[in-house]
């Protein structure tokens, strides 16, 4: 069962991915977009932590 950790970063993941396209959707400003973009490599960075964590575990 997935742990509130768990939840919490695919959420955080999720909500950074549809801020990134709204403001590409709507086209923002490039600083915006980078701000935008920054924030999903950063939630990406976490979502494949929370992934090597589980590997580890399986082992």
């Amino acid at each position: 069962m997935p742990t509130d950790e768990t939840r919490r970063v695919l959420k955080v993941f999720g909500v950074a991915v549809t801020a990134f396209e709204d403001a590409v959707d709507k086209g923002a400003a490039p600083e915006e977009l980078r701000n935008a973009e920054t924030e999903v490599k950063t939630r990406l960075e976490e979502v494949t932590v929370l992934i090597e964590q589980l590997r580890a575990r399986r082992n």
